[in-house]
């Protein structure tokens, strides 16, 4: 599964970079993971994705924020865009996350949740002063809530979600969350 995620990590990364490349030298990163119990022999591989990415970013107060949220049946916010400062500060708050379980899987509650309490200025969202808002997904599984809604309301609020299906993600759905559908990735399934 690591492999896989590599590869995964590598195309979103590309893509991340060339959708913001030109036209900011600051953006706000969020990772939404899949928290769920479909994803706990996965969810190594998660954090180091996670970790690969922030490697490649320029973090700080002015440049790159990131922030991680994790979800099932609902969502929580390990750090905001606005608590690390330095990209060590980053690394490390990932290599502590612990999979948090549990079910139903509900992607559309936590996109909303993202949406209103993460992309927002009290959390360090930058959104106001015209900087990038990236969302990136990392999901294992169908959604059992509405994801359309709180998709249509992310887009509005000019956010760019980025999608990384890994095992039983149901691409279909994550093409209709990603800001267009060369944003959604599947990472294939190991034999």
């Amino acid at each position: 599964m690591a492999e896989e995620l590599d590869i995964g990590e590598d195309k979103v990364r590309v893509a991340v970079v060339q959708y913001i490349e030109l036209e900011s030298p600051q953006r706000d990163i969020v990772f939404l993971l899949d928290g769920s119990d479909a994803t706990r022999t996965d969810f190594q591989a998660m954090k180091r994705f996670v970790q690969r990415v922030v490697e490649s970013l320029g973090v700080g107060e002015n440049k790159d924020r990131v922030s991680v949220v994790q979800y099932s049946r609902d969502p929580q916010t390990h750090f905001s865009l606005n608590t690390y400062k330095e990209k060590p500060n980053v690394l490390a708050a990932v290599q502590q996350l612990n999979h948090k379980g549990g079910r139903p899987l509900n992607t559309g509650a936590a996109l909303d949740y993202v949406r209103k309490n993460v992309f927002a200025e009290s959390s360090g969202s930058r959104h106001q002063d015209g900087v990038p808002q990236i969302l990136i997904l990392l999901n294992g599984g169908r959604s059992q809530d509405d994801v359309a809604s709180a998709t249509a309301a992310l887009k509005q609020d000019k956010v760019v979600p980025f999608c990384v299906g890994t095992r039983n993600a149901d691409i279909l759905e994550l093409q209709m969350i990603a800001h267009n559908p060369s944003y959604a990735f599947s990472v294939p399934r190991s034999n």
